[in-house]
C-alpha cells in the first residue's frame, strides 16, 4: 500500500490519536490496516484479536518506529515523548508510568477537532478545559453518549472522525487536508507552563519537589495561584526508612488522620450541628414513640452527619450507642480515603528519603491533617446536599454513588517541597486549587425544632435491631416479631 502524507500535517502538541485519524481519511484505510501496515513484528503474527496493549498511544509499543518514521517523514515517538515531557516534567517521579497522567478515554475540544486536531493537553487529566479555547472538554459522544477508548481502534469508531452511532466529530473528506489546522493561541497559564518545562528538561532539581495527585489537581491553578500557605519545618528528630513501616509509626499516623476527623466533628457541633444533636440521638438510636408506630421524619441534618460518619469510617452500621467522642484512635480512621492518603505519605517519604536518607514525621504530619480536614469538610457539604431528598424518601446513595462523591470531595491541591541543605530545614508550600463554597444549610428543613421536640426525642424508645431481637427473645410473641421484621425492613432502607 502507498501511504499519502505530508509530514506539516502533524502540528505541536498533537497526539498520534488525530495523526491516524488523517491518515486513515486520506488514504481510505481502516484502523486495523493502518496497525498492519505500521505494526511491530509482533502486531504482524498476531493471527487474530489483537489487543489494547498493542494499540496503545503513548509509548507507540505496538508500532515498528522506524516504518513510522520513514513513511511519516517524522519521528512520533520523539514528539509524543517530548510533549509528554513538556506537561509532567515536574511530577515525574511521582507515578511510574506516563499512563497514570492521562485519561483512558477520549478527551477532546469540539472546536480543535473542527480542524481536524486533537492535543495531549486535552488529554492531560490535570486540564478539564481545552488549553486552547477554555471550553469544556468532551469525553462522550453527543449523541450516544459512548466514551471513546484512546488507542487506534474501530472499537467506538466507523468512518475517521466518525462514531460508531454516525456521529462526526469533524466533517471532513478525503480532499480536506487543507482544513487541516491547529489552534494559533494557548491559555497563557498553560503556555507558561509548558515552556518552562521543556526550557528545564534537562536539569534536575531535588531541593524542590511537586507532590500531587493526578486526579486531584489543577494546573491552570496551580501556575497561577499563590501558596495559600508555607510551613517551615527544622529537621531536628528524624526517622529511617524502616521507621515508616513500623507498627508504632503507622500508629502515629492513624492518631493525626484522627484527630483532624475529630477536629470537624466538634466544629460540626459547634456550628451547623449545634441544635440538631437531639435529631443525631433519635435517627442512631432508632428511637420512636413506641412500637406500633412508624419511625419519625428524618431530619437532614442528622441524615448527613450519620451517613457523612458511617461512610467516612465505613462503619457497618450507621444505628448504636449515640456518642460525639470515642476512646480507640482507630474508631475515627478515615478509612474511605485510606488510599489516597497512603499515596501522599509514601511520596513524601520517598523525596525526603532520596535528598536526606530520612524523614521527619513534622512535614508528614501536616500535609495529612490539611488533606483530611478538607476531604472531611467537602464530602459533609456533598452528604448534606443529598440529605435534602433522601432523608424524606428513607434512602440512601449506592456505594458507587457514595465514591463518585468521595472522588468529588477530595480537594484539588499541590504541596511544593523546598528543602535547605545549609540550614538542613525545609518549607511546604500549600496550594488549594478549587473555590472554597460555604456550606448551604438554607434547603434543609429540620422537623425537630419546636420547643418539645428534645423532651419529645428522650422520651423515645430505642428499637435498634440488637434492642427488638433481645426483646423477642425474652419474650416470643407476635407482636415483637412483627416489630423485629419492621425494623429490619427500615434499617435496610438506609444501608449501603
Amino acid at each position: 500500500m502507498n501511504v499519502v502524507w505530508r509530514k506539516e500535517w502533524i502540528n505541536e502538541y498533537e497526539s498520534p490519536w488525530s495523526v491516524f485519524e488523517k491518515l486513515a481519511l486520506v488514504n481510505l484505510a481502516d484502523r486495523n490496516e493502518i496497525l498492519q501496515i505500521f505494526g511491530s513484528a509482533h502486531v504482524k503474527d498476531i493471527k487474530h484479536y489483537i489487543g489494547d496493549k498493542q494499540r496503545e498511544l503513548i509509548q507507540l509499543n505496538g508500532f515498528h518506529l522506524e516504518r513510522l518514521h520513514q513513511t511519516l517523514d517524522f519521528n512520533l515517538q520523539e514528539h509524543n515523548f517530548k510533549n509528554i515531557q513538556s506537561l509532567v516534567g515536574p511530577f515525574s517521579e511521582l507515578y511510574s508510568s506516563w499512563e497514570h497522567w492521562f485519561h483512558r478515554e477520549l478527551h477532546w475540544c469540539s472546536k480543535c477537532m473542527e480542524g481536524g486536531y486533537h492535543s495531549w493537553l486535552h488529554q492531560f487529566k490535570l486540564l478539564d478545559e481545552c488549553a486552547f479555547h477554555d471550553l469544556k472538554l468532551n469525553n462522550t459522544c453527543p449523541n450516544c453518549r459512548s466514551t471513546i477508548p484512546f488507542l487506534l481502534s474501530n472499537r467506538q469508531l466507523e468512518h475517521a472522525f466518525q462514531c460508531k452511532c454516525g456521529y462526526a466529530f469533524a466533517n471532513f473528506h478525503m480532499s480536506s487536508w487543507n482544513e487541516w489546522r491547529a489552534p494559533d493561541q494557548m491559555n497563557p497559564a498553560v503556555l507558561r507552563w509548558v515552556q518552562a518545562n521543556q526550557a528545564n528538561m534537562k536539569i534536575s532539581n531535588m531541593n524542590s519537589k511537586w507532590i500531587i495527585h493526578a486526579q486531584h489537581c489543577n494546573l491552570k491553578r496551580l501556575v497561577t495561584n499563590e501558596p495559600e500557605e508555607i510551613k517551615v519545618f527544622n529537621m531536628e528528630e528524624t526517622s529511617h526508612r524502616q521507621d515508616y513501616f513500623s507498627n508504632r509509626f503507622q500508629k502515629d499516623l492513624l492518631q493525626v488522620t484522627s484527630n483532624a476527623v475529630q477536629q470537624v466533628i466538634d466544629r460540626l457541633f459547634q456550628s451547623t450541628l449545634k441544635s440538631h444533636q437531639h435529631c443525631i440521638t433519635q435517627l442512631m438510636e432508632l428511637r420512636k414513640s413506641n412500637e406500633t408506630i412508624e419511625f419519625p421524619e428524618i431530619c437532614p441534618y442528622a441524615y448527613a452527619f450519620v451517613f457523612w460518619r458511617k461512610s467516612l469510617l465505613k462503619e457497618e452500621h450507621f444505628y448504636g450507642f449515640n456518642s460525639l467522642r470515642t476512646s480507640s484512635i482507630s474508631d475515627l480512621a478515615p478509612l474511605l480515603i485510606r488510599e489516597l492518603l497512603e499515596y501522599f505519605s509514601d511520596q513524601i517519604v520517598k523525596y525526603q528519603m532520596k535528598i536526606r536518607g530520612s524523614f521527619d514525621m513534622g512535614g508528614l504530619s501536616w500535609i495529612l491533617e490539611k488533606l483530611v480536614l478538607q476531604f472531611c469538610e467537602n464530602f459533609f457539604c456533598a452528604w448534606m446536599e443529598t440529605a435534602v431528598k433522601r432523608s424524606k424518601e428513607v434512602s440512601v446513595p449506592s456505594w458507587k454513588e457514595i465514591e463518585n462523591m468521595r472522588d468529588h470531595s477530595f480537594p484539588d491541591v499541590a504541596f511544593k517541597y523546598n528543602f535547605d541543605e545549609l540550614s538542613s530545614s525545609s518549607s511546604i508550600e500549600y496550594y488549594h486549587l478549587q473555590n472554597r463554597e460555604p456550606l448551604l444549610t438554607n434547603k434543609c428543613k429540620c422537623p425537630n425544632q419546636h420547643e418539645t421536640a428534645k423532651q419529645d426525642i428522650q422520651s423515645m424508645i430505642s428499637y435498634t435491631p440488637q434492642k427488638v431481637v433481645m426483646l423477642n427473645m425474652s419474650n416470643p410473641s407476635d407482636k415483637y416479631k412483627i416489630l423485629q421484621k419492621t425494623v429490619e425492613r427500615y434499617v435496610k432502607k438506609l444501608s449501603f
